[in-house]
């Protein structure tokens, strides 16, 4: 078998017997080819060693120039031409255009190279289509690339990935390939105006693949695991907040159950009965994690509040619920609006074909974001001021949510919260802004003193002052959360 052929090959040729069932299990597939671990800024000395017999072809216990060049870059170095000749010289002591395995490993470690993701997600795809392996794409390989290409972007399971040198997009389903793709090429796509809009109103904003790896790893840290944990997300029931690969799918992947919560805005329409339901679903003694966070639109314009939807032409609003209710809320003091008290919005007049005047969720949102539009004609954006204002509101009923639940701690040893505003885009991936997220248990309610981890997980919190217009609203948004204070309820 080509296991057993290359167990006798690299039994002759290996010190480390480690090494050789490496290059053994990659040859065959049976594990990933060169899968360092987090944290490992270079390959582990037996993958060193198997990378480099993989590439000893006539099995000389030499590799030349060009198999050298091809194993680095497989492996995810990258090298520019001039300075890898010139070492390659440096480093052939023989002069023999070749160099053996101890020329290699100082080779590495002399050079300060270290293994990129990118680089090896590049010659992975490249080496997939180089199906008759000559080192060079054809058109009849170019055409199969393509073909698939077009079948999943139809499948609208893809991202914009690599352009560059093919002249092609490449793509690929959610990974840590996609999350790399995602953020390393979305300048190429990517609308500028939208950008400046979010980096203006929406400071701290994160990409959704960054956002699930902060959370996880300060969860992890702490104990949570997909096992002992059941997440839900308190997230408008927007068809745009659950697009493949995004935050709430991405997240639900990894703690592998969702329990929705959200409706209209964000707001926990489930109610109590629902976070009942949701709490009693919890593995033994185990831990919640929730997310919540309306959401907001930026269109290619830079407009806040409007978004273009994958196959529509015409903009249209996101968020509908709060957008329509802030106009509700204007058309009630249409005057004031004129007198240049309330100001205009950008997207107050897309037409609305969403909301009906009689929907219960709507007149709850009405009702509630009225009082808190305090301090809006000070904002550096109205639609930007509702959204946050939004965030506070949803807050707030799952504080509440939870603080009416008598038995939560009798079924749940720990909660987690995090909490924010999402960023829908046309493309370059939604972004989440975070505003808060702590961790409760039955002693730090009783104490009043939940665990803050915001910074430790996302850094400082966005300075909201020239967004929001006065100190009183920055403090609704970002003070502490206070669980059971106010009396906002469903």
């Amino acid at each position: 078998t080509k296991s057993a052929a290359a167990a006798e090959r690299f039994a002759g040729q290996t010190k480390s017997a480690a090494a050789a069932a490496v290059a053994v299990q990659q040859l065959d597939g049976e594990i990933p080819l060169f899968d360092w671990g987090a944290g490992q800024d270079q390959l582990p000395a037996e993958e060193l060693e198997a990378l480099f017999y993989q590439y000893d072809r006539d099995s000389d216990g030499e590799i030349d120039k060009d198999e050298l060049a091809e194993a680095l870059f497989r492996a995810g170095y990258r090298i520019e031409r001039e300075r890898f000749d010139d070492l390659f010289v440096k480093f052939d002591t023989d002069g023999g255009g070749t160099i053996d395995l101890a020329e290699f490993r100082g080779f590495v470690a002399r050079t300060d190279l270290r293994p990129e993701r990118s680089v090896k997600f590049a010659m992975d795809l490249f080496k997939s289509y180089d199906v008759d392996t000559s080192g060079s794409i054809d058109k009849f390989e170019f055409a199969e690339l393509a073909a698939e290409i077009e079948a999943n972007y139809k499948r609208r399971t893809a991202l914009v990935g690599v352009a560059a040198g093919l002249s092609a997009l490449a793509v690929g389903k959610y990974s840590e390939e996609f999350a790399w793709a995602q953020k390393t090429f979305r300048g190429l796509y990517v609308e500028r105006r939208a950008e400046e809009a979010q980096g203006r109103f929406f400071p701290t904003a994160r990409l959704s693949s960054d956002l699930d790896e902060a959370i996880a790893r300060t969860l992890y840290q702490r104990g949570f695991t997909p096992q002992n944990t059941l997440f839900a997300h308190s997230v408008c029931s927007d068809e745009v907040n659950n697009k493949d690969e995004q935050l709430v799918d991405v997240m639900v992947s990894r703690w592998q159950e969702g329990f929705s919560l959200g409706g209209l805005g964000g707001l926990p329409f489930a109610g109590k009965s629902g976070f009942r339901a949701y709490l009693h679903h919890v593995p033994d003694s185990g831990k919640l994690l929730i997310l919540f966070a309306p959401h907001v639109g930026i269109d290619g314009e830079g407009r806040v509040g409007a978004l273009q939807r994958e196959g529509q032409s015409a903009v249209s609003k996101a968020c509908g619920a709060a957008i329509g209710s802030y106009k509700a809320i204007q058309a009630k003091a249409e005057q004031a609006r004129k007198e240049g008290l309330l100001p205009p919005s950008a997207v107050r007049d897309i037409p609305d074909y969403d909301n009906d005047p009689f929907d219960p969720e709507l007149g709850i949102i009405i009702d509630l974001l009225t009082p808190r539009l305090k301090g809006l004609e000070q904002a550096a954006e109205p639609i930007t001021f509702v959204t946050y204002m939004m965030y506070t509101i949803v807050r707030d009923l799952l504080d509440n949510c939870i603080k009416e639940t008598p038995d939560v701690w009798e079924w749940a040893s720990e909660v987690a919260l995090v909490g924010g505003v999402m960023v829908n885009r046309k493309s370059g991936g939604d972004f989440f802004q975070p505003l808060s997220f702590e961790l409760r248990h039955s002693v730090s309610v009783a104490n009043g003193r939940p665990t803050d981890v915001y910074r430790e997980a996302f850094g400082p919190r966005p300075d909201l002052l020239p967004i929001l217009g006065s100190e009183d609203a920055v403090r609704r948004v970002l003070g502490p959360s206070k669980p059971g204070e106010g009396a906002v309820s469903l």
